[in-house]
């Protein structure tokens, strides 16, 4: 599985007015996309508005980019290109099904980052660790970790929770498990909020 983390510095006002026009039009043609597996945007606590992107492969995102592409610059006026964009390919990972917990119903996405991490012979077992620390946590919903494509000492995780303070819960949990193994990584909460919208293949 491959992932795609975009940031869109400041615009977290706009969120009601893109994720309905989103939900219509983008949601659905994602869906016809080959190789998609997941799409979630929200309007972070930071100020921000962030939008991931679930696949099969980076080779299946890429075969798609010209037509998200296409669709955004023709229906949402200042989200050409992202602030920030993260990609890399997922490696430890746990799901719940149904992971939106339910028709129309939203949940609590956390996005952590972590720099200056080793190795992945090293790290996977850290990582692991910490997936499963993050299970035990009531309301779990899903959790993905992925090492940068762009620069490998730096790691994603996503996570989805039911509400945050479960979501918290586990930050602190995966907190204690790098501490513990990565004493020199530096891991922050990147971004944090309720989705507007959840779309899993």
């Amino acid at each position: 599985m491959y992932i795609s983390i975009a940031r869109y510095a400041g615009m977290a006002g706009k969120i009601g007015e893109a994720a309905s026009m989103v939900q219509q039009g983008f949601v659905p043609m994602l869906k016809g996309q080959r190789g998609f597996l997941g799409y979630a945007a929200f309007a972070s606590e930071q100020g921000d508005i962030v939008a991931l992107h679930l696949w099969e492969s980076a080779e299946a995102l890429t075969n798609s980019r010209e037509k998200i592409r296409a669709w955004v610059t023709s229906n949402l006026t200042g989200f050409d290109e992202p602030s920030e964009r993260f990609n890399g390919t997922i490696g430890p990972h746990a799901i719940v099904a149904p992971q939106s917990g339910g028709q129309d119903q939203s949940l609590y996405c956390m996005v952590r980052k972590a720099e200056n991490i080793p190795g992945p012979d090293s790290m996977v077992p850290v990582a692991k660790e910490v997936v499963a620390a993050t299970q035990r946590i009531p309301g779990f919903r899903g959790a993905y970790a992925s090492r940068s494509a762009d620069d490998q000492t730096r790691e994603a995780t996503v996570l989805f929770f039911d509400n945050r303070e479960h979501a918290q819960a586990a930050h602190e949990a995966a907190l204690a498990v790098m501490h513990k193994h990565l004493p020199g990584a530096t891991v922050r909460v990147a971004a944090s909020g309720e989705t507007s919208v959840l779309a899993m293949a």
